[in-house]
């Protein structure tokens, strides 16, 4: 906890600890506007929503193995679930449902949970191994980082930075600064209006509507790129592979749609239109 400000603030308990039954209310702090926290939940499910409230609420149900625990300052608060007993081994549970201030800075991290977070306007930073995350609805910045679990991104602005493993990538309707990343997963992008770096290892990587007057910049080594434009709408290409052929029938295009580099060391490199293959 040394990221809270002193060790005595850390352990002060802003909250109220109330009945589980039913889903009921859980915790409540009073913060700032922008305040720093982190939420932990091994597993089960948080959803996390946004309000224009100087405070956080927690509601939901917490498992039979774990308990609650959160602490901190109207700035700096800490909480999640733990084991309930040092020799139970499983992971902590809970469906938990919290509130927090649209602008807070917020870390969370599941090791098998189903993640859903909406809203942030402030930084949000979220870490799963298994489990699934979705983000929707988002400004700020942004940053995601998956071992196994899939990632759904909707409807998000600013910076963002997705980082990936095996679990597949969707975004649709990303504007601003983009950079996504996997190793085996696949990385899918649909309207794509903002300047982007992606890069996988086996991968493949489909590109499909419009990217605005955008630069994105496609990476694979084995992975297969597709990329599927309107018709009218084609952006100015630059296409390369080494190994692996360059299919479809669209080349060229112009810089006013936007300017799209595509290399790929052995993956085949598709163009097509209005998303047909």
């Amino acid at each position: 906890m040394n990221w809270l400000p002193g060790a005595r603030s850390a352990l002060l308990a802003l909250l109220a600890t109330l009945p589980l039954g039913g889903g009921g209310p859980v915790a409540g702090f009073r913060t700032t506007r922008d305040v720093t926290m982190r939420i932990y939940v091994p597993a089960g499910k948080l959803v996390v929503r946004t309000w224009d409230r100087d405070s956080i609420d927690v509601r939901g149900v917490t498992g039979p193995n774990a308990r609650f625990f959160g602490g901190g300052t109207r700035t700096h608060v800490k909480l999640g679930v733990e084991a309930a007993s040092p020799r139970d081994s499983t992971l902590p549970t809970a469906d938990w449902q919290v509130m927090i201030p649209r602008a807070s800075r917020v870390w969370i991290k599941v090791i098998d949970a189903v993640l859903d977070v909406r809203g942030t306007e402030g930084e949000l930073e979220a870490y799963a191994v298994r489990g699934r995350i979705t983000v929707a609805n988002a400004r700020g910045t942004t940053s995601l980082e998956s071992i196994d679990a899939p990632v759904t991104v909707r409807d998000v602005g600013g910076d963002l930075r997705v980082r990936g493993g095996k679990g597949a990538v969707d975004c649709d309707s990303v504007s601003g600064m983009a950079s996504v990343s996997t190793i085996s997963g696949a990385v899918t992008l649909a309207r794509f209006l903002a300047d982007a770096r992606v890069e996988t290892i086996g991968g493949d990587v489909t590109l499909r509507g419009g990217i605005g007057r955008g630069t994105t910049d496609v990476q694979t080594h084995g992975g297969r790129i597709v990329l599927a434009f309107p018709a009218a709408a084609v952006p100015q290409l630059d296409l390369q592979t080494r190994a692996g052929p360059v299919q479809g029938d669209v080349r060229g295009g112009s810089a006013a749609h936007g300017r799209v580099t595509a290399r790929s060391f052995k993956g085949a490199i598709v163009v097509t239109r209005d998303g047909k293959r």
